[in-house]
């Protein structure tokens, strides 16, 4: 690392006119306070009913439910400091299910220095929620992340840039009052890792990024899993206002363990996301992703999540929409000395009509049925969620 910034330094220091690395994202903001930009959100949503609330094979549970989210982004610029948050809070209410209301919150912030010739920064994030942490839960459960991170930017000459940034992570699942310690033993951990990229402007709209990774993983208490991993990702970013939107990166992760007993992983991984919008009219949105995500099964240890999904929404008229969206993921279990490999599959498939009030409220009803196919009984399920919602800034 030291010798990435070296380099950018002299880099930077030969370059005789530099990017902009420091963009002003509140000049879009809806509300403005002298330096001070924020945009608020609030959503109700989920209003209606889940057939299947555990996600059970065999006796589903179905409960009304129903979920608040209010929060927040704000941007505030003072001298070269140019600061910026995201505040998010969720309230998860169900009506018979009592054990499974939470109240969530997510708070991001960071603070980048404009020193012209190189821009420093550094920011943390919080979340404490008890939802799902991921496809393989079928349980709600109280989790807490802390994160903190440091980095610096380097303009190259026009259209280039040179960037490195060290993330430390915290993943603890036995906090609070609904804690597991289950899930503690399997998945309590702290993570390290050293980003660097380097990106060149292609065109106005196009941006074409090399960025690599270097992680550690440190369990507390299930050691066997302890990972060293590298990651290559070439990618390209394209800007909102192009005609196909988003960063689509598609890379190489070398995963390793040091127990003879927890497999190795060298693969292809992907984080794809785009969007394609035609004349207000039209909009197509397409997820893709790919990469290695840790088991709450000690045996089976990890599995290769991918997933790929689009979403489709034709306007109708001046203000209403319909919208229709499938996703399809696929958990592929590595063999361990303990465990057989698997794989099992998941299907969500949905529709859903909503009416714009205005130009930040949107009012609308959903309907999404949701499937796991495995060869273990206990985890196959079926379920809909059939649920309303309204809007605001989103």
């Amino acid at each position: 690392m030291r010798g990435f910034v070296a380099l950018a330094f002299v880099l930077a220091l030969a370059s005789p006119v530099q990017a902009q690395l420091v963009t002003d994202a509140g000049k879009d903001a809806r509300l403005h306070f002298g330096p001070l930009d924020v945009t608020p959100r609030l959503a109700l949503h989920d209003i209606g009913i889940d057939t299947n609330v555990f996600n059970q094979s065999l006796t589903p549970q179905k409960d009304l439910t129903t979920t608040l989210t209010t929060g927040a982004n704000a941007w505030l610029r003072a001298g070269r400091g140019y600061f910026s948050s995201r505040t998010y809070a969720d309230i998860v209410y169900f009506q018979k299910a009592a054990s499974q209301r939470s109240f969530n919150i997510n708070q991001e912030g960071r603070v980048d220095v404009d020193l012209i010739r190189f821009v420093p920064r550094a920011g943390f994030a919080f979340l404490n929620t008890r939802q799902r942490p991921n496809a393989e839960f079928d349980t709600r459960v109280q989790q807490r992340h802390v994160s903190a991170f440091g980095g610096v930017g380097i303009p190259v000459g026009l259209k280039g840039k040179l960037d490195a940034e060290f993330w430390q992570q915290t993943f603890d699942y036995s906090s609070g009052t609904f804690g597991d310690d289950e899930v503690a033993w399997a998945l309590n951990r702290r993570s390290t890792a050293t980003t660097m990229s380097a990106s060149v402007e292609l065109t106005p709209l196009t941006t074409l990024i090399m960025r690599t990774e270097a992680r550690r993983d440190r369990f507390d208490y299930a050691v066997r899993r302890n990972s060293n991993s590298f990651r290559l990702m070439p990618g390209l970013q394209f800007r909102p206002d192009a005609l196909i939107s988003g960063t689509a990166f598609v890379g190489f992760r070398q995963f390793r363990t040091p127990s003879p007993t927890v497999p190795d992983f060298s693969g292809v991984v992907a984080a794809v996301e785009l969007k394609f919008i035609a004349v207000d009219m039209f909009r197509i949105v397409g997820q893709v992703s790919r990469d290695v995500d840790y088991s709450l099964d000690l045996e089976d240890s990890f599995f290769i999540s991918t997933t790929a999904g689009v979403e489709v929404t034709q306007a109708v008229g001046l203000f209403w929409d319909v919208v229709g969206r499938v996703r399809r993921s696929l958990l592929d279990y590595q063999k361990t000395i303990d465990a057989f490999g698997r794989t099992d599959r998941a299907w969500q498939t949905g529709v859903g009509i909503g009416r714009r009030i205005g130009t930040d409220i949107r009012a609308g009803v959903d309907v999404d049925y949701v499937t796991r196919h495995s060869v273990l009984r206990s985890r196959a399920f079926d379920g809909f969620k059939v649920g309303g919602s309204v809007t605001y800034g989103y």
